[in-house]
């Protein structure tokens, strides 16, 4: 399973009761139903179904743990992944004159 960078930070040194939304990523073939409940059983809350049977989540930080070792992920990212404006706003180098 993929963990984005943000994320993989958020989970090594969480702040207790942080609040965090998460973007979660359905395997092929995952029940998203399912997912969805192994997800609140872990402490998070659905906020909606995107695209793709994808789950929005809210948690808090120390809780990010437990979500990424739920069966039925391809990959946990931040929820405001979508928020990319600028070359600024991403994690890889990048040539706006390119």
């Amino acid at each position: 399973m993929y963990v984005s960078r943000a994320v993989e930070s958020l989970r090594a040194d969480p702040v207790d009761g942080e609040p965090v939304d998460l973007v979660l990523e359905t395997a092929d073939g995952a029940d998203p139903e399912r997912v969805a409940a192994a997800a609140e059983a872990a402490g998070a809350t659905v906020e909606r179904h995107l695209q793709f049977d994808d789950l929005l989540v809210s948690t808090t930080q120390d809780e990010i743990d437990a979500l990424c070792g739920l069966d039925g992920l391809a990959a946990i990212q931040t929820g405001n992944v979508n928020a990319i404006t600028t070359p600024d706003d991403v994690e890889e180098d990048l040539d706006p004159h390119d």
